[in-house]
């Protein structure tokens, strides 16, 4: 079991339950704090999850020692489909435009034949591939869409931002996502994290950027 702690208002992890252990006997992590798993959701008390040994104590178990209680503040706050679905509208109207500009650059040209017709196949391909990889590694961490609807694309592990390379294995991870029926998109609507099929591949996730977080952990630097 992978567990994930909360500390400041801010996710780590994940720890193994040795490492749960070995921190809870250092004592720097306390049976209340609040922890989370992929196998048990819903942020509660570490103690709570199953395997976890209090210093001199047996091991715990199910019982409840409070109610798991979700955190305001600095925790992620996933992206839904249909959210999601209104940045993917804003974005592929934005690169229609300039699809359709490249198109009629080149067919205004004087010169014509097959290679002037492959180059503008090729810039119209590389907007298509590199305008959301580029977007996302960058520190907005999000397409022109995206950021209109307050969206980040982040690692799902940690919560920061992602590379280029995962940007575009996203992308091609969404032609899959799209190949298959659109059944890699409607996961988004029945998984956990609210993750698609391109998100488990990339290892990403889609959150809500929130003012009150970015100013928190502003705050905290």
């Amino acid at each position: 079991m992978q567990i994930y702690l909360s500390r400041h208002g801010e996710r780590i992890g994940p720890f193994s339950l040795e490492e749960i252990n070995h921190q809870l006997a250092a004592g720097t992590l306390t049976a209340a704090d609040l922890g989370w798993s992929e196998s048990s959701p819903g942020w509660k008390p570490i103690l709570s999850f199953a395997g976890v040994i209090m210093p001199g104590g047996a091991s715990s178990t199910a019982a409840p020692i409070g109610i798991a209680t979700p955190i305001t503040f600095g925790l992620p706050k996933f992206a839904g489909f249909w959210i999601r679905a209104a940045a993917h509208l804003i974005d592929a109207i934005i690169l229609a435009i300039f699809v359709l500009a490249i198109a009629l650059f080149f067919k205004g040209r004087p010169e014509k034949g097959s290679d002037l017709a492959l180059v503008s196949a090729m810039f119209q391909f590389a907007v298509l591939m590199f305008y959301m990889p580029s977007l996302w590694s960058s520190p907005m961490q999000a397409t022109a869409g995206q950021r209109i609807c307050r969206l980040r694309v982040v690692d799902a592990a940690d919560g920061n931002g992602i590379s280029f390379g995962r940007g575009l294995l996203r992308v091609v991870a969404m032609m899959l996502s799209g190949l298959i029926f659109g059944i890699g998109f409607i996961m988004i609507a029945f998984t956990e994290r609210k993750r698609g099929l391109h998100d488990m591949i990339a290892d990403t996730c889609v959150v809500k950027d929130s003012p009150v977080d970015r100013w928190l952990d502003q705050s905290d630097m």
